[in-house]
């Protein structure tokens, strides 16, 4: 028998157009949005370093992943009357406000007429769910790949920087504690060269008036023996 060619899509969300495509949303969470949803999403684990994870992103529905999600439970429909007809039975008798006991037992009816019973629509349901999950395992390790591309690696060069900004700030340190010490060389070296300069300017100027004063002496005694010593 040829598989059904109808809207999936349409018995589990509304015909409203969906939110623009979240890239954080994953397939679980877009699917916990809608109450008719089977699928659940995955929690995140201890420890975790995805900060997203750690605060609890909230995800939306997206419209990118229902595509994805209807299209292989497209691929994966059975042939003949099954959940997916079942669910589309429910879909159409709901704007009857029946209590769920008449609205599950009315739309069944279609099913029995055909031979269907309430075993095989839970089976061909959880030949869905086993799609679903599928899918959301496939969406996992596309994840992984992605977060080892965008995330593990970059943390990994984080990592590598912070390790060169800590040798770099010891070094800076290094650098500072020998500036201290060359300022402080510096310094006494000034210190040095003041008392220096002094005690040579004192030493010139004594020199100077030792020198002044004998050679005056000498000088006024040349004179006087010329002038008394002929």
């Amino acid at each position: 028998m040829a598989k059904k060619k109808w809207n999936i899509r349409s018995i589990f969300f509304e015909d409203e157009p969906t939110k623009k495509s979240n890239p954080k949303a994953t397939p679980a969470k877009a699917a916990a949005k809608s109450p008719s949803a089977p699928a659940s999403a995955p929690k995140a684990t201890k420890g975790s370093a995805d900060p997203a994870a750690a605060a609890g992103t909230d995800g939306e529905v997206s419209d990118k992943f229902i595509k994805v999600l209807m299209a292989a439970m497209e691929a994966a429909n059975l042939p003949g009357f099954d959940y997916l007809e079942y669910k589309k039975s429910l879909q159409n008798l709901k704007k009857m406000n029946f209590t769920d006991d008449v609205l599950f037992q009315s739309a069944y009816a279609a099913a029995q007429s055909m031979g269907v019973t309430p075993a095989q629509l839970v089976d061909s349901a959880q030949h869905y769910l086993n799609t679903l999950s599928k899918e959301q395992a496939k969406f996992s390790q596309a994840l992984s790949g992605q977060k080892v591309q965008q995330v593990s690696s970059k943390r990994d060069e984080l990592k590598r920087l912070d390790e060169s900004i800590a040798r770099q700030e010891a070094k800076i340190k290094e650098l500072e504690s020998e500036i201290k010490k060359t300022k402080a060389r510096q310094k006494k070296l000034q210190a040095d060269i003041s008392r220096s300069n002094t005690k040579l300017e004192k030493t010139q100027a004594d020199f100077e008036t030792t020198y002044k004063i004998l050679t005056e002496g000498i000088e006024k005694d040349v004179e006087k023996m010329k002038q008394y010593l002929k």
